[in-house]
């Protein structure tokens, strides 16, 4: 297995460690949406050609598929919202959110002889996954307007998952891909 193209698939999970440098470095030209569409577009090619190769060497490679529909969603919702019109990214967010109960399914996928050595970081995203589970619906609730504003659990635990958790769920996914090599 090669690791490439699940390095290349965990490219969304640092969209946040490339927002800032890159919107700070254009000086605010460069939005957000610009580059997670291109962290979701790297990471929608990178997790198709993981599932390709993954056919000849895993029965179980339906189970990444999740994984390359939220990819392929997040793509297209970005790259709508970014070019045709302009509502609150909380969809967005709630897409960023079910990455990784996508990433456990993914890395449950592997071949017999890796998922030995691939275990604690199985068990590891799939825990993230479950707490992601829940900020996801909660921001898929976040989208129905309630008749008194007031910051939910996402507005508090959203950037904090954001900055530290979606992180390392993209490093053991690479961790995973280099382990199996």
């Amino acid at each position: 297995m090669k690791p490439g193209p699940l390095i290349a698939a965990s490219a969304i999970f640092f969209f946040l460690w490339a927002v800032m440098p890159v919107t700070l470095a254009s000086h605010g030209s460069i939005g957000s949406g610009s580059v997670i569409f291109l962290l979701s577009l790297i990471s929608f090619a990178g997790s198709v050609e993981f599932l390709r190769a993954m056919r000849q060497e895993s029965p179980r490679w339906r189970r990444g598929i999740p994984f390359v529909a939220v990819c392929a969603a997040l793509v297209l919702w970005t790259g709508m919202m970014e070019w045709t019109v302009t509502v609150p990214d909380l969809a967005n967010r709630a897409l960023l959110f079910l990455l990784p109960p996508a990433a456990a399914l993914l890395l449950s996928s592997f071949p017999d002889g890796c998922r030995d050595g691939v275990r604690m970081p199985l068990i590891v995203v799939a825990v993230l996954g479950i707490v992601s589970l829940f900020l996801a619906f909660n921001a898929f609730l976040k989208v129905i307007p309630s008749p008194v504003p007031a910051p939910g659990i996402t507005e508090f635990v959203g950037p904090l998952y954001a900055l530290l958790l979606m992180p390392l769920v993209g490093l053991l996914l690479i961790l995973a891909g280099v382990a199996c090599r």
